[in-house]
């Protein structure tokens, strides 16, 4: 946790106490928070933040936090959001323009009771896909091996002895973005062994030999290879016609189950081999002679078809989690805005 000198004066006017709500008002402008437990020590508020504190004869500043923790509430604050590079938010002027609703107390305390088990729900459906995300990597320790035993257990060879095709994507490709059309994926979109579509790219992509070459196929594995290295993801089948970005390599082998290799670049012992061939200098990068040299175990291919079976039963699961989850945001949001216009 970071920390800084204030005087004390100044401590006390930031303290931050059980019952506030801390608003952002730099970079991420306005989003809350409500603080529901005294802090065990004294804890003061930076000046990337507002404490507010409310009048409890007329407010729950639980309800007020409700009220806040909307997307509808964020966007009223846009028109006095200031700056490029670090946005500042004109808290006197943006707050002076919101009106809150205000039922009694105890009206105020029902809503807020409704909201916080709607909010209960929502947090035990996203623990549960941490869970989720965790349990490939538990199956892959459980048949495998840990960061020693794994190199040590099976047979194994260098990564670049084992590819039949290993690319970069392409600068540049910008002016070729499109409200629809071919997938443009970016590091954004790969994870740690998983393809995350959400805020996909579409391109109009050109029909080039160079545009061909950073064309992914179904099994091909990607992996970050600047900024963020070693997030790797497996392209389903059914994806389409999608291309890579500069900061991702196609790795694309028939020696080894496709969902093993990635959960094992993924994995403790892939990690540290990846993060030690991190090529510093000015920015973090991998070229391809680092990707090569990287050490691969290889377990019998009918192993590896079993691992590659469990995480898509897994997978499975977590479609069906993201859904429920899906539904219930909706709610939630449905929720929210019955609360206040007055009819929930």
């Amino acid at each position: 946790m970071p920390t800084r000198g204030f005087r004390e004066d100044d401590a006390e006017k930031a303290r931050v106490m059980s019952g506030d709500v801390v608003l952002t008002v730099s970079r991420n402008c306005g989003y809350a928070a409500y603080v529901a437990t005294e802090p065990i020590t004294t804890t003061c508020a930076s000046n990337f933040v507002r404490v507010l504190r409310f009048d409890a004869t007329q407010a729950s500043s639980h309800y007020v936090f409700h009220f806040m923790h909307r997307a509808q509430f964020r966007a009223s604050l846009a028109p006095f959001i200031r700056g490029t590079t670090m946005k500042n938010l004109a808290v006197a002027n943006a707050l002076a323009q919101v009106r809150i609703p205000l039922p009694s107390i105890r009206e105020q305390c029902r809503i807020v009771e409704v909201l916080d088990e709607a909010e209960a729900l929502r947090a035990e459906r996203r623990a549960s896909l941490v869970q989720l995300d965790l349990l490939t990597q538990s199956i892959f320790l459980d048949m495998f091996g840990g960061p020693t035993a794994v190199l040590s257990r099976w047979p194994v060879r260098q990564l670049g002895q084992l590819l039949d095709f290993m690319t970069s994507g392409s600068r540049g490709w910008a002016e070729y973005y499109a409200e629809s059309g071919d997938l443009f994926i970016r590091i954004q979109n790969v994870q740690r062994d998983e393809l995350v579509l959400d805020d996909i790219t579409h391109v109009d992509a050109p029909h080039s030999a160079e545009a061909e070459r950073t064309r992914v196929q179904a099994g091909d594995v990607l992996l970050s290879i600047t900024a963020d290295l070693g997030r790797t993801a497996v392209v389903p089948e059914g994806l389409g016609a999608a291309f890579i970005n500069q900061h991702l390599s196609i790795l694309r082998t028939r020696a080894l189950v496709p969902r093993f290799l990635s959960a094992y670049l993924t994995s403790p012992a892939g990690q540290r081999q990846v993060l030690g061939r991190n090529r510093q200098g000015v920015k973090a990068g991998l070229n391809f002679d680092d990707i090569r040299a990287l050490t691969v175990p290889i377990p019998p291919h009918e192993l590896q078809c079993e691992f590659a079976r469990r995480v898509a039963a897994v997978e499975k699961l977590k479609t069906t989690h993201r859904a429920s989850m899906d539904e219930l945001d909706t709610l939630f949001a449905s929720l929210q805005n019955r609360a206040f216009r007055g009819e929930l």
